[in-house]
């Protein structure tokens, strides 16, 4: 009868050991997953702020005194690179302005789109991320282009 105890109990070890190695790879892939999409999410969140901050002081410097808007915008990646060191931004002018009925001119808005690639961290769920899917702007081997975009009227000085 001890003979009998043992065996069914190391059978049910044996069952246990087995459920384990089938259900552990499917709740690590899950827990990394999750990590992996908060950790993508940290990096919106802090590219969406940089791009924000970018744009406004892209707004506020676009135009000179005379009025004429500046149509380049290299001045601002130093800017970018200062706040994300391997962000990059472009940016364009809508020349589809319109006319402030209030102020009595044109207004302009700068468009600043800021990409940032970024290295995904845990091993299995960085695959599955980085899949075109999850990744549009630029899935690879353990990476991902995010980018955001914000859209700022340009300060055009008054006219006395």
């Amino acid at each position: 009868m001890t003979e009998h105890v043992r065996r069914g109990r190391e059978a049910r070890l044996a069952q246990v050991m087995v459920e384990m190695l089938l259900i552990l790879p499917v709740f690590l892939t899950i827990v990394f997953v999750i990590m992996e999409m908060g950790h993508m999410a940290f990096q919106m969140i802090l590219l969406n702020h940089a791009t924000y901050e970018v744009a406004r002081i892209g707004a506020m410097t676009q135009c000179l005194p005379s009025g004429t808007v500046i149509t380049g915008c290299d001045r601002l990646k130093p800017l970018m690179q200062r706040i994300i060191r391997s962000a990059n931004v472009s940016c364009m002018v809508d020349q589809q302005g319109f006319l402030d009925s209030q102020a009595g001119i044109m207004n302009q808005d700068l468009i600043v789109t800021g990409t940032n690639p970024i290295k995904l961290v845990f091993p299995l769920s960085s695959i599955l991320m980085s899949l075109p899917l999850l990744c549009p702007q630029g899935p690879g081997n353990g990476s991902c282009r995010i980018s955001a975009t914000v859209r700022m009227p340009i300060e055009q000085p008054l006219k006395y």
